[in-house]
């Protein structure tokens, strides 16, 4: 066990009541590791269960002095691994080889293959595949550079705020990027400097998710526009997959929130006209099938990477069919929010 003084041993709270209403939470997933970078100790999740709220945040919390040690093995350093594949067997590899080209035909004949692609490529974008380039666009959280870069290729004048040093560096020797290093609220940026904000995955990671959001409303200009995307608790997969669903990251997804929640805060810090969407875009190789891995690897069972594959592929056409048939708009994995600031 490590001792106290071990510089992977981070300092939390506890944080019993909900950020947006001051309910009580309870619980919604006790002892959760860290399944990503194997940072010491357990995390709950609380849910609000006021149901006009239905936040979930991390409880206890890492203070804001201490969350970077949880960054010290993340996706967006130059040397980061991800989580091996398992390996195929004679019949994994040949039931795959039927699976894989069947499941991708099946796809393109209900219509799938042709509604994930036109969202993949507007996801791609923020959503701003049909807003002029005109302007500036600052990307907060924009690690490697890669939304900037798409951007910029579409005639947008870009710039990159990113906490991780590491990650900024990269973004700018690789990319040839102009990144600054840092939060947003340290940089003291000019009122009305930008007119486009975009934050991919970013609002989970802040203790003060409204406070981020009123600085973004803070630099924009007037009738500038906020984008951001984050994880949704409310998705189909998450209840298939429980704790395991590779969303949920403790300990740097700070909160996890619903359409109703995520609203909430921008509304909280003072935006007026909000809009929020769910997406169902799933990758077999992506998130759904980490979960997969970690739930069956977590049992000790073997099982067939085929199973794994067949289950994943299930949960993402049950998925679209509840989007797509069913009109369950929250059935998607991620959620987007867009606000205009006032002009």
């Amino acid at each position: 066990m490590p001792s106290l003084t071990d510089p992977g041993i981070m300092d939390s709270s506890s944080v019993p009541t909900c950020y947006l209403c001051g309910s009580q939470g309870v619980i919604e997933q006790a002892d959760l590791p860290d399944l990503l970078a194997g940072t010491p100790g357990k995390w709950n999740l609380q849910r609000c269960p006021n149901p006009d709220c239905g936040l979930v945040w991390l409880d206890p919390m890492p203070t804001k002095e201490d969350v970077w040690k949880a960054y010290r093995i993340y996706f967006t350093h130059p040397d980061f691994i991800r989580e091996p594949a398992q390996k195929n067997g004679l019949w994994d590899g040949l039931l795959l080889k039927i699976h894989k080209p069947l499941f991708k035909l099946f796809q393109y004949v209900v219509g799938m293959r042709k509604a994930e692609k036109t969202l993949r490529k507007k996801m791609d974008l923020m959503f701003l595949d049909a807003a002029p380039p005109q302007g500036i666009l600052l990307d907060v959280g924009c690690g490697k550079g890669d939304l900037l870069v798409r951007l910029r290729s579409r005639g947008w004048t870009v710039e990159g705020l990113e906490v991780d040093a590491e990650a900024a560096e990269l973004a700018r020797a690789a990319q040839g990027l102009d990144v600054y290093v840092g939060k947003l609220e340290d940089q003291n940026f000019p009122d009305h400097r930008y007119d486009v904000i975009t934050m991919n995955h970013v609002i989970e990671h802040v203790h003060d998710p409204v406070a981020l959001l009123q600085e973004c409303l803070r630099v924009l200009k007037p009738g500038g526009r906020l984008v951001l995307a984050t994880p949704n608790i409310n998705s189909f997969a998450y209840k298939k997959l429980g704790g395991f669903w590779a969303h949920l990251d403790p300990p740097r997804h700070l909160r996890l929130f619903t359409k109703r929640t995520l609203k909430e805060c921008a509304l909280k810090a003072g935006s007026r006209h909000v809009d929020t969407w769910c997406v169902p875009v799933y990758d077999e190789g992506g998130i759904i099938r980490i979960s997969i891995d970690r739930r069956d690897d977590a049992s000790g069972k073997k099982s067939w990477a085929f199973s794994r594959w067949l289950e994943t592929s299930c949960i993402k056409v049950r998925a679209y069919y509840l989007f797509f048939v069913k009109k369950d708009d929250e059935a998607g994995d991620e959620i987007f929010l867009m606000t205009k600031k006032d002009k």
